[in-house]
């Protein structure tokens, strides 16, 4: 197909007033898969962005209207879900926060999206925030949020710090080389929580809900290794006489200097370790893998098989940047999200509804929001009650 200005601006309007067809769409973004066109859209939408809510940012547009556009797909929905990429979604997030409208593919048996009825809910349910438990070596446990700043203890001659903003933050100032590296501390994030931790050596880790992190206070060993419950996104400090090491349930990973995300929650039978930079080192009983970027690699609780397949890194870490991204996820899978973020319990009422979705949206959203576009697809319906969602097949 041959690109022209006229018909990318043509397609760019039909966008922003939410008037564009299955097929337009599509064609939309395989105009700014070109970096020209790319910058084109991104500076026309800034441009917009300001005149349609002056001094306005991508962290302060109101989310909760950003739901109510949803684009019905009919036969082009699998092509489109073909194209979602996170450079895609990069590009158009200027557009959607443009449009007050939520770029989101819904991937239901191929069947157009229908009218249905708002979530049936007793009390709305808030999604989560920053708040964590740090457990210190002598058993003191502190309360952290994401409010005040300071130190909040010593650990030997290492400051343990709390930021504004939902960080804790460690520093170790001189160490010496083989000291005792006993201090252990742990910190844990509750459901419906999130926290990021600084390490003695500067490493960055975002921790997910009902997810701990074990480590020494100080690195002085001839490793930094940590102990990961649950889930957590790291960026990795370089040092290469000190691998860094996080074991977590029956797997060890490996590395340098390194970004990666590794999700093993007890709960469920699958974990998965998704590799957005550099290389690491997997192993799993008596099996092991490497991993390039782009590379996710799963394995169950029940052998010691890895299975590599490539992936949309933004897919497993977005949950890190505000936002639930799914691609062809089972219900199943998404509800689990749900239910850590927003701190419910789930329960299905009948069989599990055969429905899958594909596409991203805020987790700042209350949980009907959430639930009211979920159930916008058709072939299933929600309840909330008592800080539960039930899940109904339709």
């Amino acid at each position: 197909m041959e690109l022209n200005n006229e018909r990318f601006n043509y397609l760019l309007n039909r966008y922003i007033n939410k008037e564009c067809s299955a097929d337009e769409f599509a064609e939309f973004f395989t105009y700014i898969e070109n970096p020209a066109y790319d910058e084109l859209m991104q500076e026309r939408m800034k441009e917009s962005l300001k005149t349609l809510t002056p001094g306005a940012d991508v962290h302060q547009v109101d989310w909760d209207s950003i739901y109510s556009n949803i684009i019905n797909h009919d036969n082009g929905s699998s092509r489109i879900r073909r194209m979602f990429s996170r450079k895609l979604a990069a590009a158009a997030a200027v557009v959607i926060l443009c449009t007050a409208g939520l770029s989101w593919w819904l991937v239901n048996r191929g069947q157009p999206v229908q009218h249905v009825a708002k979530v049936t809910k007793v009390k709305d349910v808030q999604p989560g925030t920053d708040k964590a438990v740090l457990q210190l070596a002598d058993g003191r446990r502190i309360v952290l949020n994401n409010t005040g700043n300071g130190v909040l203890a010593k650990q030997g001659s290492t400051s343990v710090k709390q930021q504004n903003g939902g960080v804790l933050a460690y520093d170790a100032g001189n160490q010496e080389e083989g000291a005792n590296p006993s201090l252990t501390n742990t910190l844990s994030v509750p459901a419906g929580g999130k926290y990021m931790i600084i390490l003695p050596d500067e490493s960055k880790v975002w921790l997910n809900s009902n997810s701990s992190l074990t480590y020494a206070a100080a690195f002085t060993g001839a490793k930094r290794e940590v102990v990961l419950k649950g889930e957590a996104y790291f960026e990795i400090a370089k040092d290469a006489r000190h691998p860094f090491i996080v074991k977590s349930g029956r797997s060890t990973v490996q590395v340098l200097g390194t970004h990666f995300n590794i999700s093993a929650y007890p709960d469920e039978s699958l974990s998965e370790v998704t590799l957005c930079e550099g290389s690491v080192r997997l192993s799993v009983g008596n099996q092991f893998a490497l991993l390039k970027p782009g590379d996710q690699a799963s394995f169950n609780r029940h052998d010691d098989m890895i299975a590599l397949k490539e992936v949309d890194v933004e897919e497993a870490i977005d949950w890190k940047n505000g936002y639930f991204q799914f691609d062809n996820a089972g219900i199943e899978k998404v509800m689990n999200k749900i239910k850590r973020w927003y701190n419910i319990d789930v329960a299905f009422q009948g069989a599990k509804p055969d429905v899958k979705f594909t596409g991203m949206i805020s987790r700042n959203n209350k949980l009907s929001k959430i639930l009211n576009l979920l159930q916008s697809t058709g072939g299933v319906d929600f309840e909330i009650t008592d800080n539960k969602v039930i899940v109904k097949n339709k």
